[in-house]
């Protein structure tokens, strides 16, 4: 191995890199080692793994020699950040010479020490591709499905989304076991799969689903997802998840269509305003739907109405109590000017799902939320 190792790229372009690789780098590390990132000078790329998620980018117009070399991630990142300021494309050479670290910059020296990088973990290599998507595509359902998932961290099956991939189409389904999710891409590919998407490794993705198409991945529980910039692995969560698809109802008592826009701010108001941990009444009619609210002495709250009409079924009216915060959550994520809301009966969760689209289409994205027991 030569004893200096160099590369440089501009500012703007070390940080875009840095960025991308910042889900491998959360939390505690179980090694000092995991706390750096893998440059290598030749390729111009950028590593990082914790045993769990692993992290491949180019950095953009680098130039460099030398062998792979591990440096701090967050000392880099800083030194890079300060060194340069508002100058984002001043260029910022990274040297090792040794265990000596220099990040020379806008007329600045910065020194710290490398890490060894022979202790590094071998970042996974990338799954055969099984489905090619549009990222636009995944990165709404991904956002649609995963509001259903569970933030209890001592349930890590129900914090993970499901996903099954058939010959490129993929199916989302995710629970707390209070509300229920499903939603599909579709896709390219060939082949079969499931398996568990944890939920933070969701977030921490979802910015990075850029581009036309992802392609996705599995191998030995090692989930392999490439976007436009950068190549993901992370692990299938361990379990088997349960069966919820058949809980959604192919048969229906009743469904609304009515105006989403109104109905969510109504439910906003309604989880703002109402004591906390309270439910909101949603009342459907034929004239549309209101959402309304107790709160102390005086009685329920005043609402604008939503207007629609029931499309399917019954049209008499019905009122239920579910918690707003849900409400909220899957208005946001539903598109289009109306929402359909269906119920098979009272006590059973209600079905919320995309209006103009049959409740049984088996490619809609559908929401159903176990309602509230009404006060007596």
């Amino acid at each position: 191995m030569s004893s200096q190792h160099v590369i440089t790229a501009q500012a703007n372009y070390w940080i875009a890199a840095l960025t991308r690789v910042a889900p491998a780098m959360a939390g505690k590390k179980p090694m000092p080692v995991l706390y750096g990132v893998r440059i290598d000078p030749a390729s111009g790329t950028v590593s990082a793994y914790d045993y769990d998620t692993s992290c491949v980018t180019n950095i953009a117009e680098s130039e460099g020699a030398g062998d792979p070399i591990l440096v701090t991630y967050r000392w880099l990142l800083d030194a890079i950040r300060s060194t340069t300021g508002k100058t984002k494309t001043a260029p910022v050479q990274v040297t090792v010479d040794d265990k000596k670290v220099t990040v020379s910059a806008c007329g600045y020296e910065l020194h710290s020490e490398s890490l060894p990088v022979a202790e590094y973990p071998e970042i996974p290599e990338p799954s055969d591709i099984l489905a090619t998507v549009p990222a636009a595509a995944l990165r709404a359902a991904l956002r649609r499905a995963s509001i259903a998932a569970s933030k209890d961290e001592t349930l890590p099956l129900l914090t993970a989304v499901r996903v099954s991939i058939s010959d490129g189409a993929m199916e989302l389904l995710a629970t707390d076991r209070y509300r229920l999710a499903e939603d599909h891409v579709d896709g390219q590919g060939k082949g079969a799969a499931d398996f568990l998407l944890n939920g933070r490794t969701i977030k921490a993705l979802d910015r990075f689903l850029t581009g036309d198409d992802v392609t996705i991945g599995l191998s030995d529980r090692r989930i392999s997802i490439n976007t436009e910039h950068v190549t993901f692995t992370s692990l299938s969560v361990d379990g088997d998840y349960p069966k919820i698809k058949s809980l959604f109802p192919s048969d229906v008592t009743a469904s609304f269509e009515v105006d989403r826009a109104i109905l969510l701010e109504s439910a906003k108001v309604a989880e703002r305003m109402n004591e906390r941990f309270s439910p909101c009444f949603v009342r459907l009619f034929e004239g549309g739907a209101e959402v309304t609210f107790d709160y102390g002495l005086f009685g329920p709250s005043k609402a604008p109405v939503a207007a629609g009409e029931a499309v399917a079924g019954l049209k008499d009216e019905i009122k239920f109590a579910i918690s707003p915060r849900y409400l909220v959550e899957t208005l946001q994520q539903l598109e289009g000017e109306k929402v359909r809301i269906s119920y098979t009966s009272a006590p059973k969760p209600f079905l919320f799902s995309p209006a103009g689209v049959a409740t049984d289409d088996p490619q809609s994205s559908k929401h159903l939320i176990m309602p509230v027991r009404m006060p007596s």
